[in-house]
């Protein structure tokens, strides 16, 4: 589905890009901006034949971007801090479900590109940068329906953004552009708190798992639809998608040690999973 979904916004941008590239405006605009964004998505993780995370997300964003000539050939710098918030609903084959778990996520990137054709009508900034991605689940203390006992998971992704965004002006203050972003997975760390079920009975626990990740990537993709409202303010709407796919983990291990001292060995991975989210974010640049 993310391959098809690439592919629909590429064409649409490509054709923008051919359609627009003889209007008059130019996109460039030099100097520094501050954008605040509120967003709102679906939001889906999945670890397939295993589990189900599935939610509506609600997020702000904040962005910083720099656009000159000064150094060279950077001509774009952007800091992103996002962060958001959800209910999701967990559902397992061998585990029940659970309704109304926590999660939320932060994200912050820096990004740095160059605008070609800057005197041109339509402006392509391909730019490249560093991410990291947290996702935190929250299930700890709760049952689920088959009697399992919920824990609580951290996802932390390292990652190298590389992208091209274009952008083309309308008359009337009206512009429309959009991104495609392929995000290289450098490596994660899965957190995950020990069951209750395996606490009980006075027995005590060496550590939480923490899994290596190491193979994976991400897709970015989407439309920009942009109103100046004055020569200081101008509003956005971006529809977007966003896709993860990361494989399976290395192995980790915890001992365990009941009252009677006796301990045992559990190993365990972190299975292959994705996600995606479909979303829309409302952006108010100044």
């Amino acid at each position: 589905m993310s391959c098809n979904v690439t592919k629909a916004i590429g064409s649409i941008i490509l054709m923008q890009l051919i359609a627009f590239y003889n209007l008059h405006a130019a996109s460039y605009v030099q100097g520094l901006s501050f954008a605040l964004a509120p967003s709102l998505s679906q939001f889906t993780y999945q670890e397939p034949g295993y589990m189900e995370d599935k939610g509506v997300m609600y997020g702000l964003t904040a962005s910083y971007t720099w656009r000159g000539e000064k150094l060279g050939p950077v001509e774009m710098i952007k800091a992103e801090i996002a962060a958001s918030w959800s209910s999701v609903d967990y559902t397992s084959i061998n585990s029940g479900s659970i309704n109304g778990i926590p999660d939320s996520m932060i994200e912050t990137r820096a990004l740095m590109g160059t605008n070609l054709f800057p005197e041109s009508r339509t402006v392509i900034t391909p730019y490249a940068g560093l991410g990291y991605r947290r996702l935190t689940d929250k299930s700890e203390g709760m049952i689920s329906t088959s009697g399992a006992f919920g824990y609580d998971r951290q996802a932390n992704y390292y990652y190298s953004p590389v992208g091209i965004e274009i952008s083309s002006d309308f008359e009337k203050g009206w512009s429309l552009g959009g991104l495609l972003e392929y995000d290289f997975f450098i490596n994660g760390t899965q957190i995950t708190s020990i069951p209750q079920d395996m606490r009980n009975n006075g027995s005590t626990v060496s550590s939480n798992f923490t899994n290596a990740q190491h193979g994976g990537y991400g897709l970015r993709a989407s439309l920009k639809i942009k109103k100046k409202i004055d020569n200081a303010y101008a509003i956005v709407f971006e529809p977007y998608y966003r896709y993860w796919n990361i494989k399976v983990s290395n192995p980790d291990s915890v001992v365990i040690t009941d009252s009677q001292l006796n301990q045992k060995t559990i190993t365990v991975v972190e299975p292959a999973n994705n996600s995606s989210e479909y979303g829309i974010k409302v952006e108010l640049n100044f």
